[in-house]
């Protein structure tokens, strides 16, 4: 059994600045492992080699993941947070958290909890569409920028600060340069009007350099005015990394069928079977059934979605993210040799470095393997055929 009640203490206390995780200007730095986390890392990038005929290999990969898929992360997280505080509670004491969270919303926030965050208390997976309940819980549990960008990550399972978008521009700017709640408050009132420009081509790092540097409150608006963006214009240095994979994607392909002409759709069509090994639609059976965890199924790319990333559509974080990751795992492992162990963990440490440092460069959260998508991904990669192994592992829950 994995499940261990042991929170993310690193969450908790400010340790020396190299063990911490920032956002700056030249490098972000990994995040950190708990002894569990390192656990986790341990059994799936370094234990025995998968072998993918072996279903009891693939079995114990997807089981792995389903535990992790199973733990209470967030409230792991309110109760680390929590206790450190001066509240001690672990992550099953429900309704001394939900007190005291409902408490800190009305003198810290000057409103009423959210049923919604009542809700993730309560055990709902949280959501990804209103950021701003996100962000108001981390202000309520009094988060600095560091602990609220490493909470996203490890407790939310989703990207810190996507500053294309104003209102977690707002909050980087009002955590990193220590604002109070009712600054926030105004910040938002007086940006709602802001809309986007057309033109607007500036790169998130470059508005990420600005916020750390702005702090005054007008400049800061100023700034923000100048630099809205629809969701189209969100994300465009991964959009162009997914272009650039989903050719190299294709040349491939096409060694195998130069006789034939391909229509744009038949080519979508053999991209996901390529990336999948099915032409993947998702689980008709009820979540009871499931055999892979929710947020590993969860925005896998299909022949639609990948046509609208082409196309430059409205796309979610989760789909982009996840549609770059498995790009880069098949361009990766199509060219590898996992010949033995020691082939295989070079490999495989290769990969990490490389796809978490493209998932940084484009703002998008780093390697998380106690994210379940992720876990599953390295877990394929330490195999003697990873691409084979993830087929595998994506058969086994649709059988």
């Amino acid at each position: 059994m994995l499940y261990s009640s042991q929170p993310d203490w690193e969450l908790c206390h400010k340790e020396s600045e190299d063990r911490t995780m920032s956002i700056s200007r030249d490098n972000t730095p990994e995040l950190q492992r708990d002894d569990f986390t390192e656990y986790i890392y341990d059994v799936t990038c370094f234990g025995d080699p998968i072998n993918p005929e072996n279903a009891e290999d693939v079995a114990s990969g997807i089981s792995r993941a389903m535990e992790l898929e199973a733990r209470p992360v967030l409230l792991e997280g309110v109760a680390a947070m929590l206790t450190q505080l001066g509240v001690a509670c672990a992550a099953d004491d429900i309704e001394p958290m939900l007190t005291e969270v409902k408490r800190r919303y009305k003198e810290i926030l000057g409103f009423p909890c959210p049923r919604t965050v009542q809700e993730w208390i309560k055990g709902t997976m949280p959501g990804v569409t209103n950021r701003r309940n996100h962000y108001d819980l981390c202000y309520a549990l009094e988060m600095d920028f560091q602990q609220t960008a490493v909470f996203f990550q490890k407790h939310y399972l989703t990207m810190p600060f996507n500053v294309k978008s104003s209102v977690d521009a707002v909050f980087m700017y009002a955590l990193y340069h220590k604002k109070s709640y009712s600054a926030v408050t105004e910040l938002l009132e007086k940006s709602k009007g802001f809309v986007s420009q057309e033109n607007a081509h500036t790169s998130t790092s470059q508005i990420i350099s600005m916020i750390l540097d702005i702090d005054d409150d007008e400049k800061f608006l100023r700034y923000l005015s100048e630099h809205c963006y629809n969701n189209e214009q969100q994300f465009q240095l991964a959009r162009s990394i997914i272009s650039e994979e989903i050719e190299t994607v294709r040349s491939i392909l096409l060694r195998y069928e130069a006789d034939r002409i391909l229509s744009p759709e038949r080519l979508g069509s053999l991209t996901i079977e390529a990336l999948l090994g099915v032409k993947y639609q998702g689980s008709s059976k009820k979540s009871k059934d499931r055999k892979l965890p929710k947020r590993f199924t969860e925005s896998l790319p299909n022949d639609v979605t990948l046509g609208k990333i082409i196309k430059g559509d409205v796309a979610s974080y989760d789909l982009l993210r996840k549609t770059l990751m498995l790009l880069k795992f098949y361009n990766f492992y199509y060219e590898a040799e996992n010949t033995d162990p020691n082939t295989i963990g070079g490999n495989l440490m290769d990969f990490y470095e490389e796809l978490n440092g493209v998932l940084i460069s484009c703002g998008f959260a780093q390697l998380y393997v106690r994210h379940p998508f992720d876990c599953l991904l390295l877990y394929c990669a330490n195999s003697y055929d990873p691409i084979d192994t993830l087929y595998c592992v994506i058969q086994n829950g649709r059988n």
